[in-house]
């Protein structure tokens, strides 16, 4: 199983910070649009975006190890960092041997009971000392099953005390250091999966006739390939007011291909594909 690794929302104070940053990238777009006014028919200027994961532990700690930095690529089940582990590790210890305990009371018990048996079907021992015997295979049956469930608590608490990614991944920022302190479910690694950047730019109301769900754009920008192009996966049902025009809707396009060659707040050229074409 992959152990623990939990996407955690943004405590209020950094969830400010991520609408703050998002806000500026849109003026950024805004003044982008607003300088256009001759613009090319069916090009609008945009900016890439990116949707973080913020993977944390629900268990408070001590950071004990970071085992990425930053920009690092990452695999889905990565180890990302590890909380301390000395009392879960105790504990997992304890309850092992509690079970390893267990499981031999209850073999002991089922070999006692095939005794009995034997016994009772050559009438040496009553009914009485044969039902005792099945009682108390049974008990130890029940006090093993309660060990084996307690082992796997210890087990999952030890797990959780590590942070793996959920998904494949550019290591985006390390939140907290080797001997901070975490909060419950704080975010300590975030990540950038190269699914989650998109394109967002302002379609002006003349405009929002020529764009649907499922048109192809081609994307342009500095350092980007020649070919880049993308799918428009999302077109904003409310207007928001932009410089020099009143309504504008927010549309966003998922690169087809190399999506991690577009960085969040980098400028992006958005251009509509002749003929419609969707994808």
């Amino acid at each position: 199983m992959t152990p623990a690794a939990q996407s955690i929302a943004l405590p209020i104070g950094m969830n400010a910070l991520a609408r703050l940053r998002s806000f500026l990238f849109a003026g950024l777009a805004a003044l982008l649009l607003a300088g256009c006014d001759a613009a090319e028919d069916g090009v609008w200027q945009g900016y890439a975006e990116g949707e973080y994961v913020h993977v944390g532990s629900i268990d408070g700690g001590t950071v004990e190890e970071i085992a990425v930095t930053r920009s690092d690529r990452v695999e889905k089940g990565a180890l990302l960092f590890r909380l301390d582990l000395t009392a879960e590790t105790a504990a997992a210890e304890q309850a092992a041997a509690q079970l390893a305990k267990s499981k031999t009371a209850l073999d002991d018990a089922q070999r006692e009971l095939k005794r009995m048996e034997a016994l009772h079907a050559k009438g040496d021992v009553t009914q009485t000392i044969l039902d005792t015997a099945r009682a108390q295979r049974d008990r130890a049956g029940a006090r093993m099953l309660t060990a084996a469930a307690a082992h796997d608590q210890a087990k999952w608490r030890l797990a959780r005390r590590e942070g793996h990614a959920p998904t494949a991944a550019f290591v985006q920022d390390i939140l907290l250091r080797e001997g901070e302190i975490a909060a419950a479910s704080q975010p300590v690694v975030l990540l950038l999966p190269p699914e989650n950047i998109r394109v967002r730019f302002f379609l002006p109301e003349a405009d929002l006739s020529r764009i649907r769900i499922g048109n192809r754009v081609a994307l342009s920008c500095s350092g980007c390939p020649a070919a880049l192009d993308g799918t428009i996966r999302f077109v904003s049902t409310e207007s928001s007011d932009r410089p020099n025009e009143k309504h504008a809707y927010m549309v966003e396009a998922t690169p087809n291909a190399t999506p991690e060659a577009l960085r969040p707040g980098q400028p992006v050229t958005v251009r509509l594909v002749p003929d419609g074409n969707e994808m």
